[in-house]
């Protein structure tokens, strides 16, 4: 959602000179100019995995299943996207063993911000696309910089958005479980821009997979909130600025943390067309049980 904060004034601001009617927008302009140059590094954390151009890095190593199992660390990670990729950051990423990067981005997100790792190093990365088909970001930006916008507006949508997630692209989600059940593949890293909406329900549908208690799984994604919290706050503030202050900050950090709300309507959506999750597996995802059982003996011990 970055696109809402590069706004241009509206035009009854605009349209205003001289006096002190200007002296909001240029309190306003002031403010803008402080919040963007006030980024905070994320903070640390056991499942956090440092590297420079990456808030939401992580290895899943470690989870407990129903069954008294564990995945094995150092097999499977989740991050956002990894801003200006060096061959030092390209290297550091092959250093932890990744053998193949799924990107979770869409067409035009590649081509704004491609990814440079299979030009660095050997790395595979596959392309498995999802999008909130129900989201258009500038329509979202024009209703911020208005105030068009009702307490819960974004949240409903959200919640929308995490179910046509669930539903809507589950050949990506059946491609990236069978991969992950070929050995070939591993150590593998999901990501998609900022490891949170996309990344949060791929990471969960592997996690209910391989057998992680539900508690377990919405812990994990409620985990971005932490990583992401000074960014959120700073850019929610930004967006209210640039709103003159028509739109709360917390209607604007519905699109920017993740919530139980959200995740939870995702797997609502599951059971209300499957009846189970075991049942998205079969049906859904046309996942027999004998690559359920390759995809826990690859990530379990």
């Amino acid at each position: 959602m970055l696109n809402i904060l590069n706004p241009q004034s509206p035009p009854a601001i605009r349209a205003r000179r001289g006096g002190r009617a200007q002296s909001l927008p240029v309190l306003v302009f002031a403010c803008l100019l402080i919040l963007l140059g006030c980024a905070t590094a994320p903070p640390q954390h056991p499942r956090r995995v440092e590297l420079a151009g990456a808030r939401n890095l992580r290895d899943l190593g470690g989870y407990s299943t129903i069954d008294g199992r564990q995945i094995k660390k150092g097999l499977l990670y989740r991050s956002d996207k990894l801003k200006r990729v060096s061959r030092r950051n390209a290297e550091a990423v092959a250093a932890l063993g990744v053998k193949r990067v799924y990107d979770l981005r869409t067409e035009r997100e590649r081509e704004r911000d491609p990814s440079r790792l299979s030009e660095i190093t050997s790395l595979e990365v596959v392309s498995l696309p999802v999008d909130c088909e129900i989201i258009d970001p500038y329509a979202v930006a024009r209703r911020i910089l208005k105030g068009d916008v009702e307490e819960g507006d974004f949240q409903q949508l959200m919640i929308e958005c995490y179910r046509n997630y669930a539903l809507n692209f589950r050949s990506e989600w059946s491609t990236l479980l069978r991969d992950l059940a070929e050995p070939g593949g591993l150590p593998a890293l999901i990501h998609c821009t900022y490891g949170r909406d996309r990344t949060g329900v791929s990471v969960a549908i592997v996690l209910r997979s391989l057998g992680v208690p539900q508690e377990t799984v919405l812990e994990d994604y409620l985990l971005s909130n932490k990583f992401w919290e000074s960014e959120a706050s700073r850019l929610s503030c930004f967006a209210s600025c640039a709103s003159f202050f028509r739109t709360p900050r917390s209607e604007v950090r519905a699109l920017m943390e993740v919530r139980p709300e959200y995740l939870e309507a995702a797997f609502a959506a599951i059971d209300e067309k499957y009846g189970s999750f075991e049942g998205y597996l079969h049906e859904g995802l046309g996942i027999d049980d004998a690559t359920l059982e390759r995809l826990r003996s690859n990530l379990l011990e």
